[in-house]
């Protein structure tokens, strides 16, 4: 109550509103007051900066962004609210940075932090008056392990010697977004399939007790690239007999297959790997021996009379012989037969009697190819300018069965491509064998494809195996035309099976056209064999099926070309002998003919005794199921057949096939 005509009235909240209302008393305190009536009029109070934010605390934190979440009350708003604003800046530092945030959002993230780093946050509100006050939050960035890079990113050979073998890799190798790398570290292993994925790892003396050595570290971590972004370790240098702690770069075993991954750190116990390195084989040892005096006085004393009792029995032989003209056979061919066809009437017999003792006889059989054809030359794909093209060290295609691709104006090499003609039951070049194409030589292969004239690819592995790249994806992955080079592909149809799919596609070169199927067998594992056999029965049928004997030469591929490629070619030639009435097999024979092809067609025992499992379960009936049904069609495939830019079908295809 007051006298006065003003009254002001302090401690009222900004940006509200207000009503007041006023009564006009009058007359004496001593005689009885009269009120007016009352009369009321709303007032909004003028906007203020607002008041701090009640809840501010990130909800996640990564190594590079942290995510906050905030509420402004409403009691604290002020006025109308136009932005969030939170500064931000390292610990100590005068450099600061600011994000806005909208009036109505109350989360947010700030992204571009170092990881590792301590970092001040501050967050305020704002109005048309100003900037309220601050609410601070410190947070330190976490670190992480790298992210995992892609299966191409491995170390490659620069080169070996027969005790050491010296790689190369990037610093881009590894992504620094979850922390900086602060070391590196290098991982051998003979043996890839052992867990290599603890932080302490076996040295090169633990892995000496093994015969085949598992994944092992070489050196303590280090830091490489202080001056380069690329850099080259040769694993195998030191001398380590004498050191008894710690990690020692020992030497490697001569003509040892081996596989190399790097390592890196950003802090000591925060580390990712690269997958494996491609096998890597170091050189046979070919060091002289040095002989003491009595041992070549031994050998020569030997030879003497080993000498004088071979002339002695020559003599009696010649007396009691006809004679004949000289053996012109190599000592390999001379002392083994070529050719052991057995009766397809005792074949379950002879296949339980080589199966005896845990397959000892197959075992004794199967050493005996183990050097067939190997005295023979690949210069071609050991020269510095093929090398790159080869997917493993070791499988080098013999010069004289080679495919030779037409040769690119005059660049060297440019004829060169890792495959060999290898024969089949209808012709000595029925199949072309070849590894799965690298990125690199996907190119070279399709031109392999065109240049030979071929209808039919047989792959035989899948592109990614137990996380490890077996093949390059190197056909297209949906109906567009992709350019190989200056070969275009497109996609005609695509028939998935249970264990294999069937696509053909249509290859084209300048103004030319023509349809080549693809047969893809998907279940069966490297360096092992399909369970049941019989799977690999009824691909081989569904193959020979589609594609006629006349339909030569056939492109057949896994991941090295050489171990399930041989074990399909050998049964599919099998399978056509028995169709033309054959009552022996020689399934010895067969392997023996590929080998001097290509070198290791069929490579492990396991995949030999396979083609005589699989030729086992024909003759006794095993295989005679109902052909797989087909359990998808593409039909989006289907649907562009004939509306592709040639306007030319499938059928068009092999209607011109048969009029050629």
């Amino acid at each position: 109550m007051t006298q006065e005509e003003k009254f002001v009235v302090t401690e009222l909240k900004p940006h509200r509103n207000y009503t007041f209302t006023v009564i006009v008393r009058s007359g004496q305190e001593s005689t009885v007051l009269r009120r007016s009536l009352p009369v009321s009029s709303e007032f909004q109070t003028m906007e203020s900066v607002p008041g701090m934010v009640s809840h501010f605390q990130p909800i996640d934190v990564q190594p590079s962004e942290i995510q906050f979440e905030w509420t402004l009350l409403a009691s604290e708003q002020n006025g109308v609210i136009r932005k969030f604003t939170i500064t931000f800046g390292l610990e100590n530092s005068m450099h600061t940075q600011s994000k806005d945030f909208r009036a109505w959002e109350t989360s947010g993230t700030i992204r571009g932090l170092q990881p590792g780093k301590t970092y001040i946050f501050k967050i305020q509100g704002e109005t048309k008056i100003g900037y309220g006050r601050e609410v601070t939050w410190k947070q330190k960035m976490p670190i992480l392990a790298p992210p995992k890079p892609s299966s191409q990113v491995v170390p490659t050979e620069v080169c070996r010697t027969s005790t050491t073998i010296q790689i190369r890799f990037r610093k881009n190798y590894f992504s620094e977004v979850n922390g900086p790398i602060t070391s590196y570290t290098v991982v051998v292993a003979e043996d890839e399939s052992k867990n290599a994925s603890g932080l302490e790892m076996p040295s090169w003396r633990d892995v000496q007790a093994y015969r085949v050595w598992p994944p092992y570290q070489v050196i303590e971590p280090y830091y490489p690239f202080k001056n380069s972004s690329v850099v080259d370790f040769t694993i195998g240098t030191e001398e380590c007999e004498g050191k008894t702690s710690g990690y020692c770069n020992g030497a490697l075993k001569d003509g040892t297959t081996y596989r190399v991954k790097i390592r890196a750190f950003t802090t000591p116990d925060k580390f990712t790997d690269t997958y494996y390195s491609f096998p890597i084989q170091t050189d046979r040892d070919t060091t002289p021996l040095v002989l003491g005096i009595t041992i070549p006085a031994i050998i020569f004393a030997t030879l003497f009379i080993g000498l004088v009792v071979y002339k002695k029995r020559r003599h009696i032989k010649r007396r009691t012989t006809d004679p004949r003209p000289a053996d012109t056979l190599s000592i390999q061919d001379s002392a083994m037969e070529t050719s052991r066809p057995i009766p397809l009437a005792n074949f379950a017999d002879h296949y339980r009697i080589m199966s005896a003792d845990s397959d000892f006889r197959f075992s004794e059989e199967f050493e005996e190819l183990k050097m067939v054809g190997r005295e023979q030359s690949n210069s071609f794909a050991d020269l510095p300018c093929n090398r790159p093209k080869n997917r493993f060290t070791n499988i080098l295609p013999y010069d004289h069965s080679r495919f030779k691709l037409q040769p690119v104006d005059d660049e060297e090499g440019s004829d060169y491509i890792n495959a060999n003609y290898v024969p089949g039951w209808n012709s000595p070049r029925e199949f072309i064998v070849t590894q799965g194409p690298l990125h690199s030589t996907r190119d070279d292969f399709w031109r392999m494809c065109w240049e030979s004239n071929s209808r039919a690819i047989v792959m035989l592995t899948r592109c990614i195996e137990k996380g490890r790249e077996k093949c390059d994806h190197y056909w297209p992955y949906d109906t567009m035309p992709v350019y190989y080079g200056d070969i275009s592909v497109t996609t005609l149809n695509e028939s998935r099976y249970p264990d294999w799919t069937v696509s053909e596609f249509i290859m084209a070169r300048g103004d030319t056209q023509r349809v080549i199927r693809h047969f893809h067998f998907t279940t069966w594992p490297d360096f092992g064999v399909p369970n049941p056999p019989t799977t690999l029965v009824r691909f081989v049928r569904a193959f020979r099926e589609r594609i006629a004997p006349e339909q030569r030469p056939i492109v057949v591929h896994c991941s090295a070309g050489v171990g399930r490629s041989g074990t399909f070619i050998a049964l599919d030639r099998i399978l056509q002998s028995l169709n033309h009435g054959a009552d022996t097999v020689d399934i010895f024979g067969i392997v023996w003919g590929m080998r001097k092809e290509r070198v290791w067609m069929v490579q492990t025992e396991q995949q030999y005794i396979c083609i005589y499992q699989c030729l086992l379960a024909v003759l006794e009936g095993e295989d005679n199921q109902a052909p797989p049904r087909e359990i998808h069609h593409n039909q989006g495939f289907e649907g562009k057949k004939n509306d592709s830019d040639s306007g030319v079908s499938s059928a068009d295809f092999h209607t011109r096939e048969k009029q050629r």
